[in-house]
C-alpha cells in the first residue's frame, strides 16, 4: 500500500475568489470550444452586433459600445486619448489603488491631473466634486473620473449622484466611471445617471475570459464626436474610437482581426444574464456580498482579528470584499486554503502600513459572476478552516451566521 506522505484534498473543482477574473461557466467554455468561424461571414457579424446590443441593454443606454482586444488598462487609455488632449485637465476621484493607476496613465499622456484622493476606506463624497468643480471658474476640468467600484479596496462609489454635483457647480465636464468590477454585480443605469462614459470589460461580472475590453458613449458624445478630435492628437490609429463608431468594413469595429472566440463565449454569458434577468442578477450579488459581510464581521466580533476594511454598508461593494487580519500575517492562510481546499483568495494591492504589516494581513475575497450560495458558503467554510488551522483568532460560527443571512434575506 502506497504511504501518503502528507494529505492534499485539493483534488476536484478549483474556485476562484479572486476579484477577477471570475469563474467562467460551463456554458461559455463549451460555447467557446469550436473552430473559429469565418472572419468575413455573416455568423461573426452577428455575433459582434448581438454582444453590443447585450452589453448596452445591461448598461441602460442608448449610446453606442466600442469594442477593444484589451484589458481594462487598454480602455482606460482608449477614454483619455479620446476624450482629452495633451495639457487638459481631469479631476481624477480615488478611493483605492487603482484610480491612481489610471491616473499614471493620464500621467504619461501629459494630462493635467487634480486628485480628490480620499483614501482606501471612505466612498467619494459628491459635494466635494461639487466643490471643486465650483472652484474652477475658468473650467479647465474636463471631466470628472473615478471607479464605481474600486477592487483593491472593496469601495463603491455613489456614481449615481455624480452628474448631479457637476450639474449643481453649472460644469461643463464630463462625467467618466471605470465601471471593470462593477458591471453584471451593481445596479447600473447608464443613461439615467447621466454618464458620459462608462468602461468595462469581460473577465469579471461579465463571466467571460479576460480580452475584451469596452468603451459604451452616450448619445451626446457620440453626436458631437468631432469635437473630441483634437489636432494635436495623443491617440494611436490603434485606440482611435472613430473609425471603430463608424466602419466602411466590418474590420473596422476591431482595427483587424475580430477576436471571434471571445466574442461567442461573451454572447454565451450575456444569453445567461439575460435569462436570469437583470434584477435577479443585482439581488443575487447583493444577498451573496451579504453573506460574506455577515461572516468576516461574525469571526471579527469580541474583538478577534479580522476586520472588514470598509465600514458603511452603502459603501461596500457587492462585487469583492477587502478583509484584514489585524496583527496577524495572512500569507500561510491564504495559500493553506489554496494548497489544501482548491480556493484562491485575492491578495491585497496597496495597503504598506505597518499596523498592516506592508499589506501581508490583507485579503480580498471576490464574488462576482458566476456564483451561488454552496461556491459562496464553501469559500467562508475554508476561511473558517484556515483560522484555525494557521491559529489566527476568531469567533467560531462565521458560515451558520451567513447561512441564517442569506434565509432571513430570501425570506423577505
Amino acid at each position: 500500500m502506497e504511504k501518503i506522505q502528507k494529505i492534499n484534498l485539493s483534488f476536484g473543482k478549483d474556485h476562484l475568489a479572486i476579484p477577477g477574473p471570475s469563474n467562467i461557466p460551463q456554458r461559455v467554455l463549451q460555447a467557446m470550444n469550436q473552430p473559429s468561424p469565418n472572419i468575413y461571414g455573416e455568423e461573426i457579424i452577428d455575433t459582434t452586433q448581438k454582444v453590443m446590443s447585450g452589453i448596452k441593454d445591461f448598461a441602460n443606454t442608448s449610446g453606442s459600445v466600442i469594442i477593444y482586444i484589451s484589458n481594462g488598462h487598454g480602455v482606460w487609455e482608449a477614454t483619455l486619448v479620446n476624450l482629452f488632449k495633451e495639457g487638459d485637465k481631469i479631476l481624477l476621484c480615488c478611493n483605492g489603488h487603482f484610480g491612481h493607476k489610471w491616473g499614471k496613465i493620464a500621467k504619461k499622456l501629459k494630462l493635467k491631473i487634480e486628485y480628490l484622493d480620499v483614501g482606501f476606506s471612505e466612498a467619494i463624497d459628491p459635494g466635494k466634486i461639487e466643490a471643486i468643480l465650483k472652484k474652477d471658474r475658468k473650467q479647465e476640468i474636463k471631466g470628472v473620473l473615478t471607479t464605481y467600484t474600486d477592487t483593491s479596496s472593496s469601495g463603491k462609489n455613489n456614481v449615481k449622484e455624480f452628474k448631479n454635483a457637476i450639474n449643481l457647480a453649472n460644469h461643463g465636464a464630463l462625467l467618466i466611471i471605470d465601471c471593470i468590477a462593477s458591471f453584471g454585480c451593481e445596479r447600473i443605469e447608464m443613461d439615467p445617471w447621466g454618464i458620459d462614459v462608462l468602461i468595462t470589460a469581460s473577465q469579471k461580472g461579465l463571466m467571460t475570459p479576460p480580452g475584451l475590453g469596452y468603451c459604451i458613449i452616450s448619445e451626446n458624445i457620440k453626436e458631437n464626436i468631432n469635437n473630441y478630435k483634437p489636432s494635436n492628437k495623443i491617440i494611436s490609429p490603434y485606440w482611435d474610437w472613430y473609425p471603430r463608431l463608424n466602419p466602411e468594413r466590418f474590420y473596422e469595429i476591431f482595427s483587424g482581426t475580430p477576436p471571434t472566440n471571445l466574442l461567442i463565449g461573451q454572447l454565451e454569458a450575456l444569453k445567461m444574464l439575460n435569462e436570469e434577468g437583470r434584477e435577479n442578477v443585482f439581488l443575487r450579488h447583493k444577498i451573496l456580498s451579504g453573506m460574506v459581510w455577515t461572516c468576516i464581521e461574525h469571526l471579527g466580533s469580541d474583538g478577534n482579528a479580522l476586520e472588514l476594511n470598509i465600514k458603511k454598508i452603502k459603501e461596500r461593494s457587492n462585487a469583492v470584499t477587502t478583509v484584514f487580519s489585524k496583527g496577524f500575517d495572512f500569507t500561510k492562510t491564504r495559500e493553506w486554503i489554496s494548497e489544501q481546499g482548491g480556493v484562491d483568495l485575492g491578495i491585497g494591492l496597496g495597503f504598506t502600513s505597518l499596523e498592516l504589516l506592508g499589506g501581508k494581513s490583507v485579503f480580498r475575497i471576490g464574488h462576482m459572476g458566476h456564483l451561488n450560495p454552496h461556491m459562496i458558503l464553501g469559500v467562508l467554510s475554508l476561511l473558517e478552516a484556515g483560522l484555525t488551522m494557521n491559529k489566527i483568532p476568531h469567533r467560531s460560527g462565521g458560515v451558520t451566521a451567513a447561512n441564517n443571512f442569506m434565509l432571513k434575506m430570501i425570506k423577505q
